[in-house]
């Protein structure tokens, strides 16, 4: 089946991918997308029955590590900083009237 590309569509990708494309370059771009259109009807054809969809083309594993606290509790170490303290948390001055 040959996709015909008109010069709407070639209009339109021009705007999306902000191009200005001679005369030349919209004739070689038409054909261009027409072949890749041929090319994925092409591979429409194929018959895929028993074959397991998939998201990429090799094996991929969650490589993330378990989320495990190793730091411990070092609230009173970081509140000694502190200018100011109030219930176990950092005080600051009122920034707006509520």
């Amino acid at each position: 089946m040959a996709n015909v590309i008109d010069d709407a569509t070639i209009d339109y990708v021009g705007i999306l991918a902000k191009l200005e494309l001679t005369g030349e370059e919209r004739e070689q771009a038409k054909k261009d997308m027409a072949g890749m259109l041929d090319y994925i009807d092409k591979l429409g054809e194929l018959d895929t029955t028993g074959v397991e969809p998939m998201s990429h083309v090799f094996p991929v594993q969650n490589v993330f590590r378990e989320d495990v606290v190793t730091n411990g509790d070092a609230r009173d170490a970081m509140l000694a900083n502190a200018p100011e303290e109030k219930d176990g948390m950092f005080a600051a001055p009122q920034t707006f009237e509520g």
